[in-house]
């Protein structure tokens, strides 16, 4: 199905999870995909962004860093252990470096829960008080923010964070933590792999979707801080890894999805949403996301400015 044949946009209006779902059900999961894209190309609150990092894509540097603002990473699950994935948000740092902009890392606990984590980056905010931060959150990195945003200090831990940088953050859950534990051949495997690792998989819990899950409560942003998401769009065919095409596969009843978080909650974020066309979770197989995090850090150096 071309995109010319999917229904028309609403203005202002996003398609909800389940006309995404009776979509994929009638036309295929990749059409279902193709228009939540277009919608947020179209949306007039994202496409005056879009186009802008698209220009500081093409054009590089135009902004002076501001010398008193910091990148921080917020790492995601098993940085430590598995640095490969990018969750340690090196590519991120190295890109900010380049910009001239100091850079750290919140050290949370790589296979910590939610509640432990919200209070170490809280607590790491709270004694990092003497420059303004840009925070930089990697897949589950950004379920950690949310619950830290939900603490009741949570207004005097961020006062100084002046923007949020989410990176395929899944910041509602993810259906993939409820199938990891289920009786799949494939999932029990995975289990199995991880175990024969060393590697504890509990904190996957923490993860859950749905009504009554440990993130199932609204994502409050202050006004203050600018939050920028970026997430994946993948049809099928750009899912050359067989891990992330069963992954899409899983969560395919859910609707149009990165593998890892299902798309329609994605148009429901606070802020700005740059979405990559033909990415799955971890950004592959792009190979330009590296202009993309420093147009994206232009924009905020812009911002600030």
């Amino acid at each position: 199905m071309s995109v010319r044949d999917l229904p028309a946009l609403r203005e202002d209006v996003f398609p909800t999870a389940a006309e995404l779902r009776e979509i994929a059900a009638r036309d295929g999961i990749d059409a279902a995909t193709t228009f939540i894209y277009r919608s947020i190309l179209q949306s007039p609150r994202h496409a005056p962004f879009i186009r802008r990092i698209e220009e500081l894509c093409r054009q590089g540097h135009s902004a002076a860093w501001d010398p008193d603002v910091d990148l921080v990473v917020v790492p995601g699950g098993f940085y430590r252990e598995n640095p490969s994935s990018g969750a340690d948000g090196r590519l991120v740092r190295e890109e900010a470096e380049k910009l001239g902009c100091r850079t750290d890392l919140i050290p949370l606990v790589s296979t910590g829960g939610l509640q432990e984590n919200a209070t170490i980056i809280c607590d790491w905010l709270s004694t990092h008080r003497d420059r303004r931060v840009i925070l930089a959150s990697l897949s589950k990195g950004g379920s950690d923010i949310k619950v830290a945003l939900a603490r009741p200090h949570a207004r005097r831990a961020f006062a100084h964070v002046v923007g949020w940088i989410n990176l395929c953050g899944i910041v509602d859950g993810s259906p993939m933590a409820e199938w990891l534990f289920s009786r799949s051949l494939f999932a029990t495997l995975i289990r199995v792999y991880y175990r024969l690792l060393g590697q504890d998989l509990k904190f996957m819990h923490d993860m859950r979707y749905g009504p009554g899950s440990p993130l199932d409560f609204e994502l409050r942003v202050p006004a203050h801080l600018r939050m920028i998401s970026v997430e994946g769009f993948p049809l099928r065919e750009h899912l050359t890894n067989f891990v992330a095409r069963r992954c899409h596969q899983v969560l395919a009843p859910f609707g149009p999805n990165d593998c890892g978080l299902v798309l329609a909650d994605v148009c429901a974020l606070p802020g700005f949403i740059y979405p990559l066309w033909g990415a799955d979770h971890y950004l592959r197989p792009k190979t330009d996301v590296r202009a993309l995090i420093t147009a994206i850090l232009l924009y905020l150096a812009e911002d600030l400015h």
